[in-house]
């Protein structure tokens, strides 16, 4: 899941050789200074409020001085709100509550004011090595959000057969689909599977999520694809802080490969910064011309959201068979009207839809030759970095789905 919250690689190496992460810092100017001459990607903090420093860098590495304007309310708020980050502070004396919260961080140092800026480079680079052997997995995993342009876009069945046709390209347990409709979510009705996800709890103590308790909240089906969805709450996303949701996929994207996000069409909290932070922002639309317009309009807000991050796609969803595209908008036309490029159709096959639904499967277990799971697997296969799919199709799985 690429972020600016996320450790850079490709930079120098500090003194003893070891690669040196980009790194946010609340210091003196003298530091900075002294910093950037070692490393190109040190970014100022100290003209950043705590909850936009926690938004932007949260999860990353963050060096604070004690002394410097609001560092301890910073370093609090990440205790609480993202100790996925690693942190450095610069104290001689440092408090007993500031100790007390850095040992709720996953990874923490404490420097003397007299360390210069090799000493914080290689203590940079040891708590990213640290960090990174612990997950036990790559640094970086792969994210992918849908939203729908409009109401029934069929943003969920896609999501679904999205989800299990990466399933049979990198195997199964590598995969995980996050339900962010947490008010009236329907992937697990489609599967028929159990919805775990404890949303009053991680809401109660987001800090406490890892990768033990997630286990306890995935169900996996039987084609190997965890799913985490929470029962339908009216109050739900009330409930849902922006602290949860991204500890949430924070701890999802460090046990998983490959996630892949069903979010809600309505803004949320979190929803700006998750669409900045995964690798890829999908808008699905309809091939009408209301939709098409939202899903336009759409796309250029998400796009101005993502900056650098990539483009937004535009996936037209439950589009007619080529033969019957008379009888609709063409997709050439489709473009020009929104001066925009339509990256992926997916053709409507409602009667393979309606009985995989019914069966509770993904639409490929029920009608493999579709024309939309052909359509699906080929806009995976675009989606996916290259180099993270192997040479022959995994066998699926025979386990059983477990509630």
């Amino acid at each position: 899941m690429t972020s600016a919250a996320q450790l850079q690689p490709g930079l120098p190496a500090a003194p003893s050789g070891r690669t040196v992460p980009s790194m946010a810092v609340l210091t003196r100017p003298e530091r900075i200074a002294a910093l950037k001459a070692i490393c190109p990607d040190v970014q100022d903090l100290s003209q950043m409020a705590a909850p936009d420093i926690l938004i932007r860098h949260g999860g990353g590495l963050i060096l604070i001085e004690q002394g410097m304007a609001g560092w301890d309310q910073l370093l609090l708020q990440l205790a609480v709100e993202c100790p996925s980050t690693a942190v450095i502070v610069i104290s001689d004396q440092l408090p007993a509550h500031m100790v007390r919260a850095l040992m709720k961080l996953e990874a923490w140092d404490v420097l003397a004011v007299s360390a210069d800026a090799g000493d914080v480079m290689e203590t940079a680079a040891r708590l990213t090595e640290t960090r990174t052997e612990a997950k036990g997995v790559p640094a970086n995993s792969v994210c992918w959000a849908f939203r729908g342009a409009v109401g029934g876009a069929g943003v969920s069945t896609l999501v679904i057969e999205s989800a299990f046709a990466l399933a049979r390209l990198v195997g199964p347990g590598k995969v995980c689909l996050v339900d962010l409709n947490l008010a009236d979510g329907m992937s697990a009705s489609l599967l028929e599977a159990v919805p775990k996800l404890d949303l009053q709890a991680l809401s109660a103590a987001p800090e406490r999520l890892d990768a033990r308790l997630l286990a306890a909240w995935c169900w996996q089906h039987e084609d190997g694809v965890s799913i985490i969805a929470s029962p339908r709450n009216p109050e739900a996303d009330a409930l849902a802080s922006a602290a949860a949701i991204l500890r949430l996929l924070d701890v999802t994207c460090a046990a998983f490969p490959f996630v892949i996000l069903d979010m809600p069409r309505h803004m949320m909290p979190w929803t700006k910064s998750v669409l900045a932070a995964v690798d890829q922002a999908v808008i699905v639309s309809q091939l009408t011309v209301p939709s098409l317009h939202a899903a336009a309009d759409m796309c250029r807000d998400v796009d101005v959201l993502r900056g650098d991050a990539g483009k937004t796609r535009l996936v037209l969803n439950r589009t007619l068979q080529k033969k019957q595209f008379l009888a609709g908008v063409p997709v050439g036309q489709a473009e020009k009207a929104i001066d925009r490029k339509i990256d992926v159709t997916v053709t409507s096959d409602w009667d393979a839809a309606r009985t995989a639904v019914n069966l509770g499967k993904p639409i490929a277990s029920v009608k493999p030759k579709s024309p939309l799971v052909s359509d699906v697997d080929g806009m995976v296969r675009k989606f996916v970095p290259d180099g993270m799919i192997g040479n022959s199709q995994t066998t699926r799985s025979t386990r059983k789905a477990r509630a």
